[in-house]
C-alpha cells in the first residue's frame, strides 16, 4: 500500500507528509527549549547573586563551538539545492561538524568537572548543565537522523526530501545554540 504525498506535494497545501511532520516536530521542540529558557528567566531574575558566565565557562571554547555549528548548518543547508549524491554528501560533512561539536563540549565539560564547576554548584551551572546537555542531546538526535537520511534506502527522492528536512532541524538547533551561547558564555 503507498502511502499518498510522501514524495510529491499535495495540490491543495503544496506540502508533503514529511514537510507537515518536521514542522509540528519543530514546534514541539521550540516548546521544551522555550520552556528551559523560562526556567533560566526565572531563576535568574529571582537569584540575589548570579556568577558571570565568562568568570566560569570557556569562552574560546564556546565561541568554537559556535563556528562549528555554523559551518555545519550552511553545509546542511546547502543540500537543499543539490542533487541526491551531493547532498548526501554535504550531510555526511554536516555530520562531521556536529561531531566536532560533539568532542568539543565534551572537552570542555571535563575542564569544568576538573575545575569542581558542576550542577550542585550553583543554579548557573545547574542551567548550564541543563541547556548545553539538553542541546547536545539534540546534536546526537540529528547525527542519528542523518545517517538515517544519507543511506538512501527508501528511495531517491523521498531520500532526497528527508536530507532536505534535516536542513530545517539543524537551522533550529543551531538557533537554539545562538540564544544559550548569548545567555551563558556573553553574561
Amino acid at each position: 500500500m503507498d502511502i499518498p504525498y510522501t514524495v510529491e506535494p499535495r495540490a491543495d497545501t503544496g506540502l508533503y507528509n514529511a514537510k507537515v511532520g518536521i514542522w509540528l516536530f519543530l514546534a514541539s521542540e521550540v516548546m521544551l527549549f522555550g520552556a528551559l529558557f523560562s526556567a533560566y528567566a526565572l531563576l535568574r531574575t529571582a537569584s540575589p547573586a548570579w556568577p558571570s558566565g565568562r568568570s566560569m565557562l570557556s569562552l574560546p571554547l564556546g565561541l568554537m563551538n559556535t563556528v562549528i555549528l555554523i559551518a555545519m548548518t550552511i553545509t546542511a543547508w546547502r543540500t537543499r539545492k543539490l542533487a541526491l549524491t551531493s547532498a548526501q554528501r554535504a550531510l555526511t560533512v554536516s555530520s562531521t561538524f556536529a561531531l566536532l561539536f560533539l568532542i568539543v563540549k565534551g572537552f570542555e565539560y571535563h575542564a569544568e568537572i576538573a575545575r569542581g564547576f558542576v550542577p550542585s554548584m550553583n543554579t548557573f551551572l545547574a542551567m548550564y548543565f541543563t541547556l548545553t546537555g539538553a542541546h547536545a542531546l539534540h546534536v546526537i538526535c540529528g547525527l542519528v537522523a542523518n545517517g538515517w537520511a544519507i543511506s538512501g534506502r527508501a528511495g531517491e527522492a523521498m531520500a532526497l526530501n528527508r536530507i532536505r528536512l534535516l536542513s530545517l532541524y539543524w537551522a533550529f538547533v543551531d538557533g537554539v545554540w545562538m540564544i544559550i551561547f548569548v545567555l551563558l558564555y556573553l553574561s
